[in-house]
């Protein structure tokens, strides 16, 4: 005796945790840009269809951060000038090409600028046709709601032989999810990184601010062989 499966009830189910396919893109594209639920992708650049059905294509910026050995022995990202210290930025246009060597990684980001919905949050994952060439995103790749800026990507040749790396070529595909309660729009944005347009090196706290918050009253300073108070 067979057991049949009982119908499903749509309306008992959540369906809002649900990625948005190619038409809600689309249509989330055409809103105002004041609308909080309107998505900004700009520029789309391709003569065809930017769109797979859940997810649209991003392509790579002209702007780089390559690591360079700091003139300290090691590199402290809390430090200041930190970043101009470990960092070289380097512009490479349209039609040209920056060479990743081997087991390397440069700091990049997308050509395109974003701005996310309210209601919405993103995930940006490598394209299979570049992963295949062991060239990874390896950035952190959630996407806030009411983000606006260019991604900043950490991109790594984990290849044994170098990579050339081409502007304006495909990098990443945008996945976006509905979330269940929106952002407050009304709120002025915060965080480390807002409206960037080319990548950014690390935004993070002094650890003596980190720890203090944890209870530790004392930390070693790498700069200091003595220890130190975390207060103010």
């Amino acid at each position: 005796m067979s057991v049949s499966t009982p119908p499903v009830d749509n309306e008992k189910y959540d369906f809002t945790h649900s990625v948005l396919s190619r038409e809600t893109i689309d249509d989330r594209r055409k809103r105002p840009i004041a609308d909080p639920k309107g998505l900004v992708i700009t520029p789309l650049l391709l003569r065809t269809d930017p769109y797979d059905h859940d997810s649209i294509d991003l392509r790579l910026g002209s702007y780089f951060l390559i690591p360079q050995s700091p003139p300290a022995p090691f590199l402290d990202p809390t430090e200041e000038n930190s970043s101009r210290l470990s960092h070289l930025k380097v512009h490479k246009p349209l039609g040209t090409y920056l060479v990743i060597p081997a087991h390397q990684t440069v700091l990049g980001a997308t050509l395109e600028f974003i701005k996310l919905p309210h209601d919405v949050s993103g995930q940006i994952l490598t394209k299979s046709s570049v992963a295949r060439t062991f060239l990874l995103i390896e950035t952190a790749p959630w996407v806030h709601p009411l983000y606006r800026g260019c991604l900043t990507l950490e991109i790594a040749n984990v290849s044994n032989t170098p990579q050339v790396l081409y502007p304006g070529f495909h990098i990443g595909q945008l996945i976006l999810i509905a979330n269940d309660k929106p952002a407050d729009e009304t709120q002025p944005l915060s965080g480390a990184y807002v409206g960037p347009t080319e990548p950014e090196s690390p935004a993070l706290k002094h650890p003596k601010n980190v720890l203090r918050e944890i209870g530790i009253n004392r930390y070693r300073n790498p700069h200091s062989p003595k220890w130190e108070s975390t207060g103010e």
